[in-house]
């Protein structure tokens, strides 16, 4: 098995030995290809039967005659047959370009869901939109045209050389000078490419962090400020991309100088190697078919440059989201299998790098508050928890236990039945409150609606289609309160075995705290928290106390990156 090379940043901004895309050709799209390739031998068969009607219609006599109608309506025909194909050339050409980009919006959407995750949502937004339309044009207004292209030209050749040799030497000359071009001139816009699109990147970045921050801008007066750098940096995405515009028409330029080259020095050889004028006329109408895809060739040069940048960004995030998800796959397999807990806790919690003083086990109606010199390690701990973290590298898998069952080893369907969470800042899909409450719980009939709204004091009644009301922007119109109160009637609803509150009462008002504490304190399972010295008084929660993170080893993210580098990461996009 070859070994794989490690990418390599090169000076000029390119990375060598980028991971590559998956594979092209997979499933139906091996189908599509070989269609282009019929559409295109179909082009031309189409360029020698107009070859054929010309020269037939040079025996026509003057005047109007029945051979000279023929070739008229078979050159009629086969020109309309030509558009057919293409028509039919350009659908296979975007089911074969779309189908491809589906399957790689589908991988780095799916590694957005995956434990370890941690690009940030505008880098998955440029990768999902920006250069996955990249990889789409090249596809299938890059390598579609280039199929149908390859046999085309070539019957077309083969179609001159039976006129005669020479015209067929003639129309290779100018794609031969062509593809010499494209050698060097293919680079250079690459390199030029890549650099418009890390400046556009930076720039998108810093656009997205003065809006963020736009009302401190606003309020410490930073406006003209803020405009000017923004005004530095747009001009210098002018400047590089009025430079590569230069590059990229010269590869323009010389497909078109081809293309035309093509079909005037077949007319110019038919002239000198005194050839009959039908059979001239034929050649060029064989040239002028087979001259179309080399006029496109500039555009598809400049297609596969912009493609071969954007494979420099997802090349790596496809590799690295691959390798998260086989991680999460195998440290779920290994947890699924773990024996059953001495004892007859209603909860058992065994987290490796954080339970090493021993696992966390609660009782019926218990109440835990996580404690630790460490400030992340309780967030860390319900993130394990949850399979947010993909936790540090350990040959001991977790043990996560509840009302008896692994959670582990049953279905995601039947975990959002045994725990509930609830976390501050609360971020919801989009969707009715109504599915809010039910979301992953199809089990639940809605009976009990309004009565898990009423236990967390969330009044419906005032928004504008009450239960049925869109939830939009993660959560509005819902206030932060009432977020709050959705986020805790969602994780209450079913009666779990296992709630997880993280730090919920900073949202809540003062009502909101006071219903806070009567919820937890009736809640018939184990509460695991993340709250303050308060509420942990007022309830009577017992402490369970976490090792700090740098003490113990900080959890190790393998296969992803921080925070800073997904920054880094975006200034690259």
């Amino acid at each position: 098995m070859p070994r794989e090379r490690e990418p390599v940043q090169l000076a000029n901004g390119l990375l060598k030995n980028a991971p590559p895309l998956p594979p092209l050709l997979r499933g139906a799209r091996r189908r599509w290809v070989s269609v282009l390739v019929a559409l295109g031998l179909g082009q031309a068969a189409l360029a020698a039967l107009s070859a054929w009607a010309l020269v037939t219609l040079q025996a026509a006599p003057a005047g109007s005659s029945a051979l000279l109608l023929r070739a008229l309506v078979l050159l009629v025909l086969t020109a309309l047959a030509v558009g057919a194909l293409k028509v039919h050339e350009r659908v296979v050409a975007e089911k074969l370009g779309q189908d491809y980009v589906h399957q790689l919006r589908l991988t780095l959407l799916g590694d957005a869901l995956t434990p370890g995750h941690a690009t940030s949502l505008g880098v998955t937004v440029a990768r999902t939109t920006n250069d996955l339309s990249s990889v789409r044009n090249w596809v299938s207004q890059g390598i579609a045209p280039l199929v149908v292209a390859v046999p085309l030209i070539g019957g077309s050749l083969v179609t001159l050389a039976v006129l005669h040799p020479y015209l067929a030497a003639v129309m290779a000359a100018p794609l031969v000078v062509l593809a010499l071009c494209l050698a060097f001139w293919a680079r250079t816009a690459l390199i030029k490419t890549r650099r418009m699109r890390r400046t556009r990147g930076k720039l998108a970045s810093r656009i997205a962090d003065t809006v963020t921050a736009s009302d401190g801008i606003l309020a410490s007066g930073g406006t003209t400020r803020e405009l000017r750098n923004l005004r530095e940096a747009s001009d210098g995405l002018v400047r590089i991309a009025v430079d590569r515009a230069e590059t990229v028409g010269t590869i323009r330029a010389g497909g078109i100088v081809a293309s035309t080259l093509t079909t005037l020095l077949v007319a110019a050889a038919g002239t000198y190697l005194g050839l009959s004028p039908g059979v001239t006329m034929a050649a060029m109408a064989v040239a002028g078919i087979a001259a179309t895809p080399v006029l496109e060739i500039g555009r598809i040069v400049e297609y596969r440059q912009t493609c071969s940048s954007a494979r420099m960004v997802l090349g790596p995030a496809l590799a690295g989201a691959e390798a998260r998800r086989e991680r999460a796959r195998a440290r779920r397999r290994a947890a699924a299998a773990v024996a059953a807990p001495v004892g007859d806790d209603l909860v058992h919690l065994d987290l490796p790098g954080l339970t090493d003083d021993g696992p966390l086990r609660g009782r019926p109606g218990e109440l835990v508050r996580l404690v630790s010199p460490d400030p992340a390690a309780p967030r860390e701990f319900l993130r394990r928890l949850l399979e947010l973290s993909p936790g540090p590298e350990s040959e001991r898998p977790d043990s996560v236990w509840a009302g008896g069952e692994n959670l582990r080893a049953v279905p995601a369907r039947r975990t959002r039945m045994l725990l509930g969470s609830a976390s501050a800042g609360a971020v919801f899909e989009r969707g009715s409150v109504a599915r809010a409450l039910h979301y992953r719980r199809p089990d639940l009939d809605g009976a009990h609606d309004q009565e898990t709204l009423d236990l967390v004091g969330l009044n419906v009644g005032s928004l504008p289609r009450g239960a049925r009301t869109t939830l939009r922007r993660g959560g509005e119109p819902l206030d932060r309160s009432d977020r709050a109160r959705l986020a805790l009637a969602r994780a209450l609803y079913g009666a779990p075995a296992l709630l997880l509150i993280d730090g919920l009462e900073g949202d809540l008002d003062d009502a909101g705290r006071t219903m806070l504490d009567r919820v937890l304190a009736d809640f018939r399972g184990v509460v695991v928290m993340i709250g303050s010295d308060g509420l942990a008084a007022r309830l009577g929660a017992r402490e369970h106390r976490l090792p700090g993170l740098d003490g113990g080893g900080r959890p190790v993210t393998v296969g992803s990156r921080d925070r800073d580098a997904a920054e880094e990461e975006a200034e690259d996009d």
